[in-house]
C-alpha cells in the first residue's frame, strides 16, 4: 500500500508495513474497500475524517494478473461550506424579495376592492407602492453590482483624482437626505490631495458609507468625512455621531445581509457594506469600521488604499 503525501498529512501515517486499516484508523475506509473489492465494482461514501466531511471513492486497478485498488479522497469541507452559502443566500433573497412584494399585493388588493377611498387614502397607498418599488430596485441594483465585483466583470479604470472634490460630490448626494434630519456633513480633506483610483467605484462606496451614516445619526447630529495621507497609503472615513455598532457586531457588519438591531428597524437590504467591502479590495484597500459599542458615541468606517 502507498500514501502519496496529502494522504499521509491527512493521515499523519506513512504506509510502508502497514493495512489501510492501520495507516488511517478509520474503519469505514476499510470497510469501503472490501466492498468494492467483493463487488469488483468501484464504490463511493461519504465520511467524516479529523472531524472534517470527506467524500471516498475506491476504483479498481490491476496489471499483469494483479489485482489492487485506488483510494481516492476529496476534502468537502469548503464544498459544504458554499454549499451553505448558497443555501443562506436564496433564503434571504427570498425574504428579501417577499416583503415588498406582499405589501404591494396587499395595497393594490385594498385598492382594488375599495375605489372609493378618498384622494388623501390613495395617495398615501400609491405612495407606500413607490417606496417598495424603490426598495426592490435597490435590491436587483445590488445583487447586480455583487455579481459583477465577485464575478470580475466589473474592473476599476483608474485615474488621478482630486480627492477633497470627489468627497464633496459625495456630500452633495446625501444633502437632502442630511437637512431633513438637519445633519451637518463637514469634509477634512486638503484640496491638493490626489489619489489614482477609479472615481466611480471609490464614489458609489463613499456614498454607501455616508448612506448610513445619515440613516442611523438622530436628528442634529454630525457627519465628518475625512481624507489624510499615510504614506504610502490613503486614509478616508465616514465618522458619525450615531448609534454606535456594539462590538461583536462589528465582526459581522461586511457580511452579505448581515443588520445588527438597529439595522433592522431602518430597513436596507444587508448588502451594502458587503458590497463596498468588495469594491475596496477590488480598488486594491481595504476597510473597517471602528465603534466604542456605547450608544451614542456613533462609528467610523476606514478606507485605506494606496495612493498610486
Amino acid at each position: 500500500m502507498q500514501l502519496n503525501q496529502p494522504a499521509q498529512a491527512l493521515f499523519a501515517s506513512a504506509a510502508a508495513g502497514h493495512t489501510l486499516l492501520q495507516a488511517t484508523h478509520v474503519p469505514q475506509l476499510n470497510d469501503l474497500l472490501t466492498q468494492a473489492l467483493a463487488a469488483g465494482a468501484p464504490a463511493d461514501r461519504q465520511l467524516q475524517i479529523n472531524g472534517q466531511p470527506h467524500h471516498a471513492y475506491v476504483a479498481l486497478a490491476g496489471t499483469a494478473g494483479e489485482h489492487g485498488a485506488v483510494l481516492l479522497m476529496h476534502d468537502l469541507t469548503e464544498l459544504e461550506r458554499l454549499g451553505r452559502a448558497r443555501r443562506d443566500f436564496v433564503a434571504n433573497i427570498s425574504h428579501e424579495l417577499r416583503t415588498p412584494i406582499t405589501s404591494i399585493r396587499l395595497i393594490a388588493d385594498t385598492m382594488r376592492h375599495m375605489p372609493d377611498l378618498d384622494s388623501q387614502r390613495q395617495h398615501s397607498l400609491l405612495g407606500k407602492i413607490v417606496s417598495e418599488t424603490e426598495a426592490l430596485g435597490q435590491l436587483s441594483g445590488e445583487l447586480l453590482d455583487l455579481a459583477q465585483i465577485e464575478s470580475g466583470r466589473m474592473l476599476p479604470k483608474y485615474e488621478l483624482v482630486a480627492v477633497h472634490d470627489l468627497l464633496a460630490i459625495v456630500q452633495q448626494r446625501l444633502h437632502a437626505q442630511a437637512s431633513g434630519k438637519t445633519l451637518r456633513i463637514q469634509i477634512e480633506a486638503s484640496p491638493a490631495l490626489r489619489v489614482r483610483t477609479d472615481p466611480l467605484l471609490l464614489e458609489r462606496t463613499l456614498v454607501n458609507l455616508l448612506h448610513n451614516a445619515v440613516k442611523f445619526t438622530p436628528a442634529g447630529g454630525s457627519i465628518t468625512l475625512l481624507a489624510r495621507v499615510e504614506e504610502p497609503q490613503l486614509v478616508l472615513g465616514v465618522i458619525d455621531s450615531g448609534s454606535g455598532i456594539a462590538p461583536l457586531e462589528l465582526l459581522r457588519i461586511f457580511e452579505r445581509f448581515y443588520r445588527g438591531d438597529p439595522a433592522r428597524s431602518k430597513g436596507g437590504t444587508g448588502l451594502g457594506l458587503a458590497i463596498a467591502k468588495h469594491a475596496v479590495e477590488l480598488l486594491g484597500g481595504k476597510i473597517w469600521a471602528e465603534s466604542s459599542g456605547i450608544p451614542g458615541a456613533g462609528a467610523a468606517f476606514y478606507i485605506k488604499l494606496p495612493l498610486t
